[in-house]
């Protein structure tokens, strides 16, 4: 009988599964690429180690770019070994192993996910094996997920549609960059070099989802820069209750609002004049209390954490960059600290709750977390089940549940502040779940002079539930709360007018984004999307993967399209990337669209889900390159930059 070949995609993943088949790896396993006992090899990728040729693979006239030979579209795609000496020489080692006569067996050990599998077929492919394979599908690098997975590996063929939809990304991604890049620095090249003064021509980089990410931030810049303030008027009146004696304020609230759920959040803009004129006809009318509306209301925990989900509290609370994020949570996956971070979903699948009994133990070694445990033992049943909904609902599981921690107990005090503070928001928002809901009492009390209505609000927290445990980041609210025990007025309780308040107000632009909300907008691409089927059609797509749009954004920023504040992480657009929006928005302005770049996310999900073919997928991908290139082309580079940068030095 033969041995198993274990392949995974980095080294420290290859240690998880040489402990869990007896072998230990040794500085010379290191050197060679491989280790090996008496039944298994273990050997490892570095990340990908094959990618797509460059177009002068295919002919070398395309090493220089010229317009004529656009649009670039192979018959029959090129994949090279990536030019690196280690690469090279790892690839050997793992294809020499793959055709060893004593290796019967493959288990392909990549991550879990699109881009693993892609990584593996493609070494499995240039290798020339013709072995079997199986997949390994593991969401912990435990030894027991790994065990499991390893027993539960199913035949390779299993994940061909998965393979076929890496595939078509990699190939739309190169005929996006290659084809689209080439074309505008060909014609534009030269004329944003000019707009910058740099002595070489611009290489102008367009990438499917990057540039639709660039026109965001632009968009935004635009809107800001555009912005008109506008001068609003409101009333607030002090009162004293009669009976209660209590000195209180209320915000007026226009007629034709003050029945409306909305009357505390939205204001009716009115000028000056108006509001003064509001003032003069209730001056010497007394109030009097109308209503007292007091509730109770339940708030329940969070869902648990997807990666964007979690980049963006990092970023919001610590305000890490979300690539940072991302690096942190793959070591922590790789130290077998917290399950696979490259995930969309929010909430558990069924076959993972027998392992949370197993999980709060090991929290409960961490004196940090002992004292939650405790008290979720106390409480009795898990209030988390198969039929919580909430948390717990196999539908809404893509390749892999939530990010929550593993049953290993982390030994936090050795860790650096960053990687303490996203294992403890990981960790926190698993506790959360299992606490009851936090439990406000809310009051609302309208008074009335002369008809029209004044509103106060309070809010007081009765019952800490869940936040005894997480604190989420939210954004400030609009209606202001009050801290005087207005619960303790009474229906028409007559109330002195101690005096009115002229408050002036100024609309505000849109906020920048910050690298944290950017990763949330291209996750939630939908809402930019006025087709309302379009819109529920891509709702489980959003521009880019969770995989990908850390690197997005970092890519945007290495080549000075965008700038990221170290300190606040608000993202800005360069000249230089306002220019390219421009040029972009005036020759093919669908490579801007959200809705363009999350339906071909949606394709390639289709693609996964057998719910269309390689083949009609890259038929239609096909035809938009060919059309839109011609389009671009018809502009002949005649567009003027010069009003862009007139436009920034304007704003500054």
């Amino acid at each position: 009988m033969g041995k198993k070949l274990y392949i995974t995609e980095k080294p420290s993943v290859a240690a998880s599964f040489a402990e869990v088949l007896g072998m230990n790896i040794t500085k010379q396993d290191k050197s060679r690429g491989y280790a090996e006992s008496e039944h298994s090899v273990v050997t490892w990728c570095f990340g990908h180690l094959i990618t797509m040729a460059y177009p002068d693979a295919y002919d070398p006239k395309y090493r220089e770019w010229k317009v004529e030979h656009l649009p670039i579209i192979p018959e029959e795609y090129k994949y090279i070994v990536i030019d690196d000496q280690g690469v090279k020489k790892q690839f050997e080692t793992i294809k020499t192993l793959m055709l060893r006569e004593d290796i019967d067996l493959i288990y392909a050990c990549t991550d879990s996910g699109r881009e693993g599998e892609y990584i593996y077929r493609l070494v499995y492919e240039q290798s020339g094996s013709n072995k079997s394979a199986r997949r390994v599908w593991i969401s912990s690098q435990t030894e027991e997920s790994v065990k499991e997975g390893i027993r539960n590996a199913k035949d390779i063929s299993e994940y061909d549609s998965l393979a076929q939809a890496a595939y078509s990304r990699a190939k739309e991604d190169w005929l996006f960059g290659m084809n689209f890049s080439r074309i505008y620095t060909c014609l534009y090249g030269r004329k944003v070099s000019n707009l910058l003064k740099e002595s070489k021509s611009s290489v102008i980089a367009i990438g499917r989802v990057m540039t639709c990410v660039l026109g965001l931030v632009v968009d935004r810049e635009q809107e800001i820069r555009n912005f008109v303030p506008k001068k609003h008027y409101g009333i607030a009146a002090s009162f004293l209750s009669c009976d209660s004696n209590l000195l209180y304020k209320g915000r007026w609230v226009p007629q034709d609002k003050k029945d409306s759920k909305e009357a505390d959040k939205e204001e009716k803009y009115i000028s000056r004049e108006e509001a003064q004129k509001v003032i003069e006809e209730l001056k010497g009318h007394p109030g009097k209390i109308k209503k007292v509306e007091v509730k109770t209301k339940k708030e329940q925990p969070p869902l648990l954490f997807n990666l964007a989900e979690l980049q963006s509290e990092a970023n919001k609370k610590f305000k890490l960059p979300v690539d940072k994020t991302l690096e942190i949570a793959q070591g922590l996956y790789e130290k077998k600290l917290i399950t696979y971070p490259r995930t969309d979903s929010r909430v558990l699948s069924t076959d993972v709750l027998e392992e949370i009994p197993k999980v709060l133990n090991g929290l409960y070694k961490n004196a940090e977390y002992k004292d939650y445990v405790l008290k979720i033992k106390e409480m009795g049943d898990l209030k988390v089940t198969k039929s919580t909904k909430r948390y717990v609902d196999d539908s809404k599981v893509t390749d892999h549940y939530a990010i929550i921690p593993t049953y290993v107990t982390a030994e936090t005090a050795r860790m650096d502040d960053n990687t303490r503070n996203v294992y403890n928001l990981i960790v926190k928002r698993f506790l959360a779940i299992f606490f009851p809901p936090a439990v406000y009492n809310t009051v609302r009390v309208e008074t009335a002079v002369n008809k029209e209505i004044f509103v106060s609000n309070a809010k007081t927290l009765k019952e800490a539930g869940w936040k005894e445990v997480y604190e989420v980041s939210v954004a400030k609210q609009d209606e202001e709360l009050t801290e005087v025990p207005i619960h303790l007025l009474a229906k028409n309780e007559a109330a002195e007018v101690k005096d009115f308040e002229l408050e002036e107000k100024e609309t505000k632009p849109p906020s920048r984004y910050t690298d944290g909300s950017l990763i949330i907008t291209m996750e939630k691409a939908g809402k930019f999307i006025e087709d309302e089927e379009l819109r529920e059609q891509i709702k489980t797509s959003g521009i880019g993967t969770s995989a990908t749009r850390a690197g997005i954004i970092k890519k945007l920023k290495d080549i000075g399209y965008i700038r990221i504040n170290s300190k606040t992480q608000v993202v800005t657009p360069t000249i230089k990337g306002e220019a390219i929006v421009e040029v972009v928005r005036r020759t093919a302005k669908e490579l801007l669209s959200p809705s363009l770049t999350a339906s071909w996310e949606k394709g390639l999900a289709m693609i996964e889900n057998k719910e269309t073919t390689q083949e009609v997928f890259e038929e239609k991908l096909y035809a938009y390159i060919n059309k839109t290139i011609n389009k671009v082309k018809k502009s002949g580079g005649s567009i003027d930059l010069t009003r862009i940068i007139d436009a920034e030095v304007k704003a500054k």
